[in-house]
């Protein structure tokens, strides 16, 4: 059995490195574990929002992520046939009620920035410290004790913790100490590309774009990435069943284009234009659970409250999680850990169940079924 370290991050995502990042920030002393065997290139476009930005300069981290992400003063709105009927302008004071108001992305000094999850993610992990990351280490159950959590990994070994942090993400095992709840199919997937700059035409890549048909079952997004070098397409439909593979499943390519045949000429080349693979994210979430915490076990981002990517705010909510948990703990009296959870999850709840409601509201209007999975799916994986 380990020696006791202060505190293990179960879960080497965004959030749970942002929790490293936050917590080292602070002087505590945190590992990160994860069942992967290696870090790689998963996932689609993020939009990061200028709460999010702050604390990346809080971190020291800011110029670097510009070098890698593109600012998005805009979002133009546009029906299937290409009309542009509404632009958003986030630096402008927002309406009473609007959605980029409430949850953060309307913001005088910052624009928001778009981001490929990939680039942001080996930016953290250079951050922290690869040295700081134990891969291959499959968590399969957590045992707290007055004074430490005991951690039981796949291969036997166990692990000891004065403080647990479940960043595992939306199938999180750290979850099962506050919950039995299964994950919920929303009735849609996400087909996420990246297309070359030149694929928009004579349209300036500066700024995010979205299509939908009457109903919104079909959508549309494509933003900037790299640097403003290529354009990541995140195109939703209603699907009959989820893929088997959460993060890995591929589309045809030419199966999904004819789903956009009757949108905006430019919708269709994006999607054809991709330079690699087409891989298909389906939409789930969770009900909300009443607690995350105990007095030394916590969760943050999916694990904690899963919210569908509709909104743009997993990403943002579970680094803003990390700090929020870093920042309790160095606030904490006399040691006073539970304290610190109770008072971290009280902050974070209130600030995240209105946008965990939003989004679920979003994705319902996405789950009119378009196509069958087996329509689109390729090598029927």
């Amino acid at each position: 059995m380990s020696e006791p370290s202060p505190i293990i991050i179960v879960g080497a995502g965004l959030g749970g490195l942002a929790a490293a990042i936050a917590l080292h920030h602070n002087g505590y002393d945190a590992i990160v574990v994860d069942k992967t065997r290696e870090l790689g290139e998963v996932g689609g476009p993020l939009g990061i929002s200028p709460p999010t930005l702050r604390l990346f300069r809080e971190w020291g981290m800011l110029d670097e992520f510009n070098q890698i992400s593109s600012a998005t003063r805009y979002f133009e709105t546009h029906n299937q046939t290409g009309h542009v009927e509404s632009v958003t302008d986030y630096a402008a004071t927002p309406e009473a009620g609007a959605e980029h108001g409430r949850f953060g992305y309307s913001d005088a000094e910052l624009s928001p920035r778009t981001v490929h999850r990939a680039d942001l993610h080996a930016l953290m992990v250079s951050h922290l410290g690869r040295h700081r990351i134990r891969l291959r280490h499959q968590l399969t159950g957590l045992t707290e004790n007055d004074d430490h959590v005991e951690l039981t990994y796949a291969d036997g070994a166990v692990l000891r913790a004065g403080l647990v942090i479940g960043a595992d993400g939306l199938r999180s095992t750290v979850r099962r100490v506050f919950s039995a709840d299964e994950i919920n199919y929303c009735g849609s997937v996400i087909f996420r590309a990246v297309s070359p700059v030149d694929s928009l035409g004579n349209r300036p890549n500066d700024r995010l774009r979205s299509w939908h048909s009457a109903d919104y079952a079909k959508h549309v997004i494509a933003m900037p990435v790299r640097g403003g070098r290529q354009v990541a397409v995140d195109a939703t439909l209603g699907v009959d069943e989820p893929p088997l593979h959460l993060w890995s499943a591929r589309a045809s390519l030419e199966a999904l284009a004819r789903q956009f045949d009757e949108f905006d000429h430019v919708v269709g080349r994006l999607i054809r234009s991709a330079t690699g693979p087409v891989y298909m994210h389906p939409v789930y979430d969770r009900d909300p659970i009443e607690r995350w915490t105990t007095a030394r076990v916590a969760l943050l981002g999916d694990a904690a409250h899963p919210m569908t990517p509709f909104g743009g705010q997993g990403a943002n909510q579970a680094i803003q999680d990390g700090a929020e948990l870093a920042r309790r703990l160095a606030d904490a009296r006399e040691g006073d850990i539970a304290g610190a959870l109770q008072r971290y999850q009280a902050t974070r709840t209130e600030q995240t169940a209105e946008i965990q409601r939003s989004a679920r509201q979003l994705a319902s209007r996405r789950a009119t079924v378009s196509v069958r999975l087996s329509e689109i799916l390729v090598d029927g994986r």
